[in-house]
């Protein structure tokens, strides 16, 4: 769909008082774009942020639009919509500040859901081992495991805050060191010596 096409199709979707602040936020008004994602309703905020990604919006006005999408519940709005590809670029677009203290290499990781392959493609990870056990337990307790990269500070896009240590990488990860999860790792806290953990490499 063109982007003329799809921004008058989104903008007869929204309420008519937030339609001039659409049109105000895609130009680069950040208080306007702070409006429009109060009063549209949130099945639209996927295509409000895509409208702005597409829209070249400058920051911080396309910030705020990707915000309302991606730091809240609403985020399927876009995992689901656009591929993993696409999000890291909207991602990246909106330059969202990250943590001065991570330097030198990280490692980040992930439970496994149905396969390593299809784990090593999703966007987000991360920098807590014991979170990625805990959600392995959780998701898959009859084969519990985890796999972890190690990345530069500058392969991140996105760190989350309020205790997830989540993090988006510019690309898919390519190193990856696959743990199987015991059943005395339940509890989801354990050291990187645990001997309940035992480490095999060389899975791509």
């Amino acid at each position: 769909m063109r982007v003329d096409r799809y921004l008058t199709s989104v903008k007869s979707q929204l309420p008519i008082n937030a339609r001039a602040d659409l049109d105000r936020a895609l130009a680069g008004d950040a208080l306007a774009a702070r409006r429009l994602v109060i009063a549209s309703p949130r099945r639209l905020l996927g295509h409000i942020a895509f409208l702005g990604y597409q829209c070249k919006t400058g920051n911080p006005a396309y910030r705020e639009l990707l915000k309302a999408v991606w730091l809240t519940k609403a985020r399927f709005l876009l995992t689901e919509f656009w591929t993993p590809q696409i999000v890291r670029r909207m991602l990246a677009r909106a330059d969202f500040e990250r943590p001065t203290a991570l330097y030198g290499p990280v490692t980040v990781f992930r439970p496994v859901e149905t396969s390593v392959r299809k784990t090593v493609g999703k966007l987000c990870w991360t920098l807590s081992r014991r979170l990625a056990i805990a959600e392995a337990l959780r998701t898959n307790p009859a084969n519990p495991r985890i796999v972890q990269a190690t990345i530069l500070p500058t392969d991140i896009l996105f760190v989350g805050s309020g205790g997830s240590e989540e993090v988006v990488t510019r690309r898919p990860l390519q190193a990856i060191v696959v743990e199987p999860v015991y059943r005395g790792m339940r509890s989801g806290v354990a050291s990187a010596d645990d001997a309940g953990v035992r480490r095999r490499s060389g899975l791509r």
